[in-house]
C-alpha cells in the first residue's frame, strides 16, 4: 500500500505546477512535458512521490 510522502502544500503546488506546464504543453504538444505534468498532479492528488525514497536509497548507498 502506497502511504502519503508529501504534505499538504507540496500536493498543491504539483497539482498547480502540473496544471500550468500541462497548459503550456497543450499549446507547443510536446510529450515529455505533457508526461511530466501528468505524473505531477498524478502525485499531488494521491500524495505521494517517489523521489524521497531514491534519495534514502541513494545515502543508504552512499553511507555503506
Amino acid at each position: 500500500m502506497i502511504t502519503c510522502n508529501i504534505d499538504q502544500s507540496d500536493r498543491i503546488n504539483r497539482i498547480v505546477f502540473g496544471v500550468l506546464i500541462l497548459i503550456g504543453v497543450l499549446f507547443m504538444s510536446k510529450w515529455f512535458f505533457t508526461l511530466l505534468a501528468l505524473v505531477m498532479i498524478i502525485e499531488g492528488i494521491i500524495g505521494w512521490c517517489g523521489i524521497p525514497g531514491l534519495v534514502a536509497r541513494v545515502k543508504a548507498f552512499i553511507a555503506k
